[in-house]
C-alpha cells in the first residue's frame, strides 16, 4: 500500500452545524432573524447556506434582495434536480448562498418521508460550515422533524401570551415527537401510546413523570426513551423585545421548561424591537449588512455567540 496509512488517507469533509430556527407562530419575525442570523455567520468568515424551508410562505429571497428565477427546493423535492448543491444561490454578502423555497406549489408543503430524508443526506453534504433551517409556522410533523434534525432547534417568541404559549405547545409537541422514534421502536411506541392513552387518569404531568411511569412497565423501552431525551436540547430567543421585563420572561421561560422536560433549555436573549429593522425588510437589504450598529444586530449578534458557544459546550458535556 506504498505506505499509505489510516492517519494519511483523505478523510471526508465534515457535515455543516445544522441551526433550525422555528417558531409555534407566524408573523414573528422568524424569518428575518434566520436571514440576519446566516449573514452573521458568514460576516464571520463562515461558510455559509440559508434553506428557505417554510414552503408554503417562503420569503427569504425578499428579505435578502436575491431574484426567485432558477431552481428552488421544490424542483429538489421533485427530483427535477438530482443534488441539493446545485441550487444553491449566491446573495449580496460573502460566504452565503441561499436554497430558495420560493414557487412552491401547495403539495410541496408537506414532504414525504422519503424527500425529508433524501434533502436531510443532502444537507449533510453541504459545502458548508453552517445550514441555517427557517422553518415553517406550526407543529406538522415536517417541520417537527426538520427541527429535530438540527443540532440546535431555535425557537422565536414574542412577548405576547399567544406566542408564549405556542412555544410550550411546539416544544411539547417537538419533545413527543423525538419520544416516538426512540429505540427499540415497537415497544417504544407501545409504552408511550400506552402511557399516554391514560395520561388524566395517571396524572402524568410532564416528560419528566411520563418517563418514571414507563420505566415502570418497561424498563428498556424507558431506557430508550432515556436517550432519546438526552439529545432534546431546544433554545428560546424573545424578539421584539421592548421592556426589561420581557428579557426576564426568557429567563422565566427557560425555567419552567426545563423543569418540565428535565433537559436544559438554553436562553439566547432578548432582541429589542427596532424601527430600523422595517426600513431593512423594505428595501430588501438584510439588517446585518444596512445598519450593522442597530439595537437588532447588536443584539442578534450575542445571540449568535451563545447559539454557537453555547452548542459547543453541549458536545463537550
Amino acid at each position: 500500500m506504498s505506505g499509505v496509512t489510516a492517519a494519511t488517507r483523505i478523510q471526508p469533509p465534515p457535515s455543516p452545524r445544522v441551526w433550525a430556527i422555528g417558531g409555534g407562530k407566524g408573523g414573528i419575525g422568524k424569518s428575518v432573524i434566520a436571514a440576519n442570523l446566516a449573514v452573521i455567520l458568514a460576516q464571520r468568515g463562515s461558510r455559509v447556506v440559508l434553506i428557505d424551508a417554510d414552503l408554503g410562505g417562503a420569503n427569504l429571497h425578499t428579505i435578502l434582495g436575491v431574484p426567485t428565477k432558477g431552481p428552488t427546493l421544490t424542483d429538489f423535492l421533485h427530483r427535477r434536480i438530482e443534488r441539493l448543491a446545485d441550487i444553491l444561490v449566491p446573495t449580496h454578502t460573502i460566504g452565503l448562498l441561499l436554497i430558495s423555497g420560493s414557487r412552491a406549489p401547495v403539495d410541496s408543503a408537506n414532504p414525504k418521508h422519503g424527500q425529508k430524508a433524501r434533502l436531510l443526506r443532502h444537507i449533510a453534504a453541504l459545502p458548508a460550515d453552517h445550514v441555517v433551517l427557517d422553518l415553517g409556522a406550526g407543529s406538522s410533523f415536517n417541520v417537527l422533524d426538520f427541527f429535530l434534525a438540527a443540532e440546535r432547534g431555535v425557537v422565536v417568541v414574542v412577548p405576547e401570551a399567544t406566542s408564549v404559549e405556542n412555544a410550550y405547545q411546539f416544544l411539547k409537541a417537538a419533545y413527543f415527537r423525538k419520544m416516538r422514534r426512540a429505540q427499540p421502536r415497537e415497544r417504544v411506541k407501545e409504552a408511550i401510546a400506552a402511557a399516554m392513552a391514560h395520561l388524566e387518569a395517571l396524572d402524568i404531568r410532564s416528560p419528566r413523570e411520563l418517563l418514571q411511569r414507563v420505566s415502570e412497565t418497561d424498563p428498556a423501552a424507558a431506557e430508550g426513551l432515556l436517550r432519546e431525551a438526552r439529545g432534546f436540547d431546544p433554545a428560546i430567543v424573545i424578539n421584539r423585545a421592548h421592556r426589561p421585563e420581557n428579557r426576564q420572561l426568557g429567563v422565566d421561560m427557560a425555567l419552567a421548561l426545563e423543569d418540565y422536560f428535565g433537559r436544559r433549555v438554553l436562553f439566547l436573549g432578548a432582541i429589542e424591537e427596532d424601527e430600523l429593522l422595517a426600513r431593512s425588510v423594505r428595501e430588501r437589504r438584510p439588517a446585518a449588512e444596512r445598519f450593522p450598529d442597530s439595537r437588532f444586530v447588536v443584539a442578534l449578534q450575542s445571540v449568535v455567540e451563545r447559539l454557537v458557544g453555547g452548542a459547543e459546550t453541549a458536545r463537550g458535556a
